[in-house]
């Protein structure tokens, strides 16, 4: 959670002073790098100063590593992680021993060369085990890899040496998110904060401290109306963290009248009795697995059962690709499949696109006849878990139009109001659901 903010925040713990490097000796004669070393102190940084005694300094074939380190950080505060990354890297070549040009490579290498990362870091560590800033780094990349026994070792081993190292508290107080420790986290970022009144980092963490969450009880009440006519539905699904990757589910739901209702996912019987377990796991920014029983019964029907799992990887921290398979069994009426997938792209931090394809098969559906259906959805994530979806799609084999949407409208710190709509246009299938979200 927050990784690439305490990516950005993090450079702040390196204690290596750029500015106060010690001169070395292989500096050219035409290279003026103590000069530039110490603007490079200054605040603000004059780089319009500092950059043409680089290019001196490389004109004039210096081999001083400080020429590369500081043309690196320079490039990453810029934005261009790339050349920061060549510029470094070339610095850490020359100098292989010294601590400040590798301990800026690994940080630049975090966000998107995490294992590169790691293996400087440990480079660090294995001449200087105490190693404050490598330790730092490497925790970071462990949190952003999921290695979160890892990193709370490398904390509490920083911590062993000052109690009061705020680095290593604020790294706790993260895990403490990652394991659903809303509590311990929100009193982990305000012990920095005595330590530190203006520590943003913890500032930050204490903002989002209120998004996360152990348990969630999703109750409330549905409305189905189609052409057969209009039935009435209630229950409530609970999900549990019992792990900061796992989370069981159980849910119960009631349906007045047993409609038969056709969409772009197929042909289905409210159930009188509809009873849902499940297993998820979700490891952020590598992949989630789904799997869900769902009993579903009826009052003049034989018993129906659904087996659904689905599997999503995460391409990278924006582009996610997902699929996901249906079983459906319990009587010749119920017999099919639905399989379903698709990507999913983050457009900016809030928005949200996927696009999914849908395949159903059905023996009562002209005997497994597929079924192909398009479906767009745009989702905006707002902050304390808000989340307004909307979509639409297309069954060409029916000429149905599917319309839908969802809010999740927090009301105060662990309620919020759910509200959604359904419109299928083959069979003026309308529904309609109002309930309540509780987080703990």
């Amino acid at each position: 959670m927050g990784r690439w903010l305490l990516r950005i925040l993090a450079v702040g713990a390196l204690p290596a002073c750029l500015a106060c490097l010690p001169s070395v000796a292989r500096a050219q004669p035409a290279c003026e790098i103590d000069k530039a070393q110490e603007l490079f102190g200054h605040q603000p940084r004059p780089t319009t100063e500092i950059e043409p005694l680089l290019a001196a300094c490389r004109a004039a074939g210096s081999t001083d590593y400080r020429v590369y380190m500081f043309e690196g950080v320079m490039a990453r505060d810029a934005g261009d992680r790339e050349k920061a990354i060549a510029s470094l890297r070339k610095a850490h070549e020359m100098a292989p021993q010294e601590s400040n040009p590798a301990l800026e490579l690994g940080f630049t290498l975090e966000a998107e060369h995490p294992r590169e990362a790691r293996k400087v870091y440990g480079e660090i560590l294995a001449r200087d085990p105490a190693s404050r800033p490598a330790m730092l780094g490497l925790a970071r990349v462990a949190r952003g890899q999921n290695r979160l026994d890892e990193a709370r070792d490398l904390y509490q081993r920083l911590l062993a040496v000052d109690a009061k190292d705020p680095e290593a508290l604020n790294g706790m107080a993260w895990l403490a998110l990652a394991d659903r420790n809303r509590e311990e986290a929100v009193a982990g970022f305000a012990h920095v904060l005595t330590i530190v009144p203006d520590n943003e980092e913890a500032k930050i963490g204490l903002s989002q401290a209120p998004d996360v969450y152990r348990y969630l009880v999703d109750t409330g009440g549905t409305m189905v109306s189609t052409s057969q006519g209009t039935s009435w539905g209630y229950g409530a699904r609970g999900l549990a963290g019992i792990s900061p990757f796992d989370t069981l589910e159980l849910g119960w739901h009631h349906f007045t009248n047993e409609l038969q209702t056709l969409s772009g996912t197929g042909l289905a019987t409210l159930p009188s009795e509809d009873v849902t377990v499940g297993y998820h796991r979700l490891v952020p920014l590598s992949y989630a697995f789904n799997l869900v029983y769902d009993y579903r019964g009826h009052d003049n029907l034989p018993t129906e059962h659904w087996i659904d799992g689905s599997l999503d990887l995460y391409i990278n921290d924006r582009l996610r690709w997902f699929g996901g398979y249906r079983q459906a069994f319990g009587g010749f009426q119920y017999n099919g499949r639905l399989i379903r997938t698709g990507l999913s792209a983050m457009v900016t931090p809030s928005w949200e696109v996927t696009g999914t394809v849908y395949d159903s098969a059905q023996a009562s559906f002209d005997n497994f006849k597929n079924l192909w259906t398009g479906v767009v959805d745009v989702a905006y994530h707002g902050p304390h878990n808000l989340l307004v979806t909307g979509g639409a799609g297309y069954s060409p084999l029916i000429h149905n139009v599917d319309l839908h949407a969802r809010a999740i409208l927090p009301v105060t710190e662990r309620v919020a109001l759910e509200l959604i709509a359904a419109h299928n246009s083959v069979n003026a299938d309308m529904r309609a659901t109002a309930g309540l979200l509780l987080t703990w």
